[in-house]
């Protein structure tokens, strides 16, 4: 049997050009919440893991570790700001339409998961009009695992496919969170070159399959 039939997708840094949105808005927020505004280094070193919202903020501001309503405060915040105005500020990378029409078009299904939070991952496909190429999407959603827990792909997307074998699900991503994902899960990985991670430790990790633009996404989709 040739080709994937399942494609995990990321949205940061994968289909998404967000870092303009993350900054913008993570500085914003810590305004807003009274809190000492992070460096844009240090800001700019957490888009590059991958890693989910509080977690991010944990690296920013080390006293929300034990600050419980200044953490769910500044989330809260955060939020807000970025549907508010991180939409307009965030972009999908060229090509990423072609790519998810093309793919569609072999009858691939693409899903999404990411530890971004799922209003903004579907804003976004709204205003750009990627939605109709997406089927599943799953964020930071309370009682959601969270990449690179595989539970997400165990308990929440394998279900929804028969009989599809765990070969022909590809994951796609940028940073060492999509590749540990994948791996974890036991499927193949594509490393997106052109995002976000840090090329020397996203490399270490042997992805399967590396892509420098999303346009060579579809041929690797039906080659297998």
């Amino acid at each position: 049997m040739s080709g994937y039939k399942v494609i995990v997708f990321d949205y940061d840094g994968t289909l998404f050009d967000t870092r303009p949105a993350i900054v913008h808005c993570i500085q914003r927020a810590f305004t807003e919440c009274g809190r000492s505004i992070p460096a844009l280094e240090a800001v700019a070193g957490t888009v590059r893991t991958g890693l989910p919202l509080q977690e991010t903020f944990f690296a920013l501001d080390k006293n929300l570790r034990v600050e419980r309503a200044a953490l769910n405060e500044i989330v809260g915040t955060y939020r807000k700001i970025y549907l508010d105005e991180g939409a307009t500020l965030a972009e999908p990378f060229a090509g990423v339409g072609d790519a998810l029409r093309d793919i569609d078009a072999t009858g691939a299904k693409c899903v999404i998961v990411s530890n971004k939070g799922i209003a903004a991952i579907r804003q976004s496909l709204d205003q750009s009009r990627l939605s109709s190429f997406v089927e599943l999407v799953f964020g930071d959603e309370p009682g959601l695992p969270k990449k690179p827990d595989p539970a997400i792909l165990m308990d929440h997307i394998l279900p929804r496919y028969g009989q599809l074998q765990m070969e022909q699900i590809l994951a796609v991503g940028d940073t060492e969170v999509d590749i540990l994902f994948a791996k974890r899960a036991g499927i193949s990985c594509c490393w997106a070159s052109y995002g976000y991670g840090e090329t020397e430790r996203c490399r270490k990790l042997a992805p399967k399959h590396e892509i420098s633009s999303i346009a060579e996404l579809p041929a690797l989709v039906h080659c297998r």
